[in-house]
């Protein structure tokens, strides 16, 4: 989070002093939009406004981070350039354009760095349309409530990010909610608990977040141990008679089951018992298996088969799980 809030203050800095360095008219407001990207993250855009007062040719401070500083700034036309330099924690370097026309100006910021033992590499692109006049303030205010609003901004997000269980925004050195890691696996683990029964996994797993991959990338990013709660929640499954849970979930239960209550039973006998759709669903998921593993030992693809034996292999399966 410190390196992210450092590349947004100086990205949010270098804007508005391009915009100074630039011959200036009356007091101008600018609407601007600063996305920073990151190799494996998604990209956040943060907006803001900026005023430029009458006549202003320099920058007052380009940074209000004491470590950093600007070099090479030069303007061409209506081009800026400039390179700058973080030292202290999370040091960095980087450089930036800037094109300026009446009512617009478009640019970009590239960051190199390292934070602990990774290196990390951000592209701050920056964007601006004039909005109109304004009085202008102290630009090291300025940035400081500009900084301030992109902080508070990240925090919101890694708070919605918290409910979304995105865990890809708190695991990982460069992480950009690394920070707040420790209350996203508090309440991970919160609702890895409540996962212990069958009615409990259903409502967790019923969060976008965690369905698919999610509850696995979550447990493990957290430490949680997912073997434990799901032994805790199947033998609620069997206790409770819950057979669509266990025949999901539950594949040592469902091979148990299955050989006491399925195989070699009578076909009716077994579908009209409450483990009917349990039977059901165990030998077409059999079938499947059988013919797939089927397909892998043979070296030639065969000839399709007509739908007449289909129904005549669906039915054997059936016929051999149950007994005749």
């Amino acid at each position: 989070m410190h390196a992210v809030t450092r590349i947004l203050s100086a990205a949010l800095a270098v804007a508005a002093a391009a915009l100074a360095h630039a011959q200036g008219g009356p007091d101008e407001l600018w609407n601007m939009s600063t996305r920073m990207e990151m190799a494996g993250m998604p990209g956040q855009t943060f907006t803001n406004e900026v005023c430029m007062k009458k006549g202003q040719t320099q920058p007052d401070k380009m940074s209000q981070d004491k470590n950093c500083k600007v070099a090479e700034m030069r303007t061409v036309g209506n081009k800026t350039t400039w390179k700058i330099e973080c030292a202290g924690r999370d040091p960095m370097t980087g450089e930036g354009e800037m094109t300026r026309t009446r009512n617009s100006m478009d640019g970009r910021m590239r960051m190199q760095g390292k934070r602990g033992n990774e290196t990390f590499d951000m592209t701050t692109v920056i964007s601006g349309r004039l909005a109109g006049g304004c009085t202008w303030e102290d630009p090291a205010k300025k940035a400081q409530a500009m900084v301030a609003a992109g902080t508070a901004q990240m925090a919101q997000m890694c708070s919605e990010s918290m409910d979304k269980y995105t865990t890809i925004l708190f695991e990982g050195e460069n992480a950009l909610c690394k920070a707040q890691k420790p209350e996203y696996c508090a309440r991970v683990t919160k609702v890895s608990q409540s996962m212990r029964s069958p009615a409990g996994y259903r409502k967790a797993m019923s969060q976008e977040g965690l369905r698919g991959e999610g509850w696995g990338q979550a447990a493990q990013a957290c430490g949680v141990q997912t073997e434990s709660i799901m032994a805790d929640a199947c033998r609620g499954a069997v206790s409770g008679r819950d057979w669509a849970f266990v025949g999901e979930h539950c594949p040592a239960e469902t091979t148990k089951i299955a050989a006491e209550q399925c195989a070699g039973r009578n076909y009716t006998a077994a579908m009209s018992s409450e483990y009917g759709e349990f039977c059901g669903r165990y030998a077409s998921r059999k079938g499947r298996e059988s013919a797939a593993a089927a397909d892998k030992q043979q070296d030639a693809a065969p000839a399709a088969p007509s739908a007449a034996d289909a129904v005549k292999e669906g039915a054997n399966q059936l016929r051999r799980l149950f007994g005749r």
